[in-house]
């Protein structure tokens, strides 16, 4: 199923293909981007096993992962899919950046894409974001996009904040 192309300003955020794979493992290979997950991503067999999950994703129309391209580099991996923990009908939002184009505002530039396609295009009552407790940097995000910090919860074996952004007057 194939989610629409999302375009910002610097980025281009396009559904994920298995053309990118090895470019998605490079990013992960830095044991640095595992330090908030269950699985230890810099492990190219891990994370090769978690692009084919994303790949194989059959979700609802609008709804799954996409790679971020800068210059049409890929930099990072995002999703917005349907939650298997949250409110049924509703979104969870993640993104991944390579450290490399970190500090630069990539990051919010995709997630803030990806919040405005959930919440207005696809029509989402609610996106989520499950943030390790440990995550200053995500945490800072979430709350620049206008996310509520609605309280502390074991997620994905560890705990997080979560948070969640409604629709409102003035987003779109």
């Amino acid at each position: 199923m194939s989610v629409p192309v999302l375009r910002t300003p610097r980025l281009t955020l396009r559904g994920l293909d298995r053309s990118d794979t090895e470019a998605i493992v490079g990013i992960f290979a830095d044991p640095a981007m595992s330090r908030y997950l269950a699985a230890d991503l810099s492990d190219p067999g891990q994370c090769r096993a978690m692009i084919e999950r994303r790949l194989a994703y059959r979700g609802p129309v609008a709804l799954g992962h996409w790679v971020i391209e800068r210059d049409g580099v890929v930099i990072g991996l995002a999703h917005l899919r349907p939650s298997d923990t949250l409110p049924d009908g509703t979104g969870e939002i993640g993104y991944f950046l390579d450290p490399a184009h970190s500090g630069q505002g990539f990051a919010t530039e995709a997630a803030a894409a990806l919040l405005e396609h959930g919440l207005v295009t696809a029509g989402l009552p609610a996106v989520w974001a499950l943030i390790h407790q440990s995550n200053v940097a995500s945490l800072k995000l979430a709350r620049r996009l206008g996310f509520h910090d609605v309280g502390a919860e074991q997620h994905y074996g560890a705990p997080h904040r979560v948070h969640i952004a409604l629709p409102h007057r003035g987003r779109g």
